[in-house]
């Protein structure tokens, strides 16, 4: 029995940098990441773990990779991009960050069990603590994870058109022309971007560590933030769109927002595509003034009016 729980050489150059840039970004937290770890945890990338009958005490960390219990764990078993699947016995929580978690039978699982972009399933008869126990989000899609789902799929669908229209239709396809043009320069948005991101972060741990701000504070300044990154997506997808319909503004945002989609949609890569294109995106939108700095269209010279008197 089984059960659901619910171009251009200057530009290609600039963006060649702009990537290793973010590359060497990346490998450098998962070495921090790596080295955090203690003599009896287990960190493992792109390499799948086996856990044998027996007892392991330490904690289990697999980055792009599966995780496969026959054994008895008595820390907590994380995978980012990767399944979880439960043969013995896991004493504390089991967190699957784009992948699924799959408890077979005669397995145990004495914490929570936490599932994002997948889901939760139990075959035969299984020892947990129940579905008050089970959180997961195939809504959800964490991008680079290898299985995608279509739930997942059509919720990155539909956060790319509300980034793309809201703007669109809030500020004027001049205000998004005008975030687009600041986007092709890829350094520095893409700086700006990830300074601003950062200087976010570590406001939001201040206001909540020393400031002790509410709940309510941290929540709209989380909505500020996701208002420029949707404005900043909208000026880069019309900027993509554009090369392909050059001109057309609905038929440029809507390719645009079909390439972006597609990208992020790449396994493990997609997680790199997204990186660069919060940093990208944010950096458009603050460098154009949220699209109100920028050219405007020429005004019309009003027509000149003539009072002829015919005697």
């Amino acid at each position: 029995m089984r059960q659901r729980t619910n171009l251009d050489p200057k530009d290609a150059g600039t963006c060649i940098a702009c990537l290793s840039k973010f590359v060497a970004f990346v490998i450098l937290l998962l070495l921090v990441f790596t080295t955090a770890a203690t003599a009896q945890d287990k960190t493992s990338f792109f390499k799948t773990v086996v856990v044998e009958e027996g007892s392991y005490k330490g904690e289990i960390t697999c980055i792009g990779c599966n995780v496969v219990v026959r054994g008895d764990v008595g820390g907590e078993t994380v995978t980012i991009w990767g399944d979880v699947t439960v043969y013995g016995r896991v004493r504390e929580e089991i967190v699957a960050v784009g992948g699924r978690v799959q408890l077979k039978n005669g397995s145990e699982a004495d914490d929570e069990i936490v599932a994002i972009g997948g889901q939760i399933t139990t075959e035969g008869t299984a020892l947990t603590p129940g579905k008050a126990g089970y959180t997961a989000f195939p809504w959800m899609h964490f991008p680079g994870q290898p299985s995608i789902g279509w739930r997942g799929a059509l919720a990155l669908v539909g956060f790319h058109l509300a980034c793309v229209l809201l703007p669109t239709l809030f500020l004027r396809p001049r205000a998004v022309r005008s975030v687009a043009k600041a986007s092709r320069r890829w350094f520095v948005t893409g700086l700006l971007g990830a300074t601003a991101i950062i200087a976010f972060s570590y406001g939001l741990v201040a206001l909540d560590d020393y400031l002790k701000a509410s709940n309510l504070v941290e929540e709209i300044l989380a909505v500020c933030f996701l208002a420029v990154l949707g404005i900043g997506i909208a000026g880069i997808s019309l900027a993509i769109g554009d090369r392909f319909f050059p001109g057309l503004v609905l038929a440029s945002l809507v390719t645009g927002t079909i390439v972006l989609v597609l990208l992020e949609l790449i396994p493990y890569a997609g997680f790199l595509v997204m990186l660069l294109l919060v940093s990208w995106a944010t950096g458009a939108a603050l460098l154009s003034g949220l699209g109100f700095r920028g050219p405007r269209p020429p005004r019309v010279p009003k027509a000149s009016t003539e009072l002829k008197l015919i005697s």
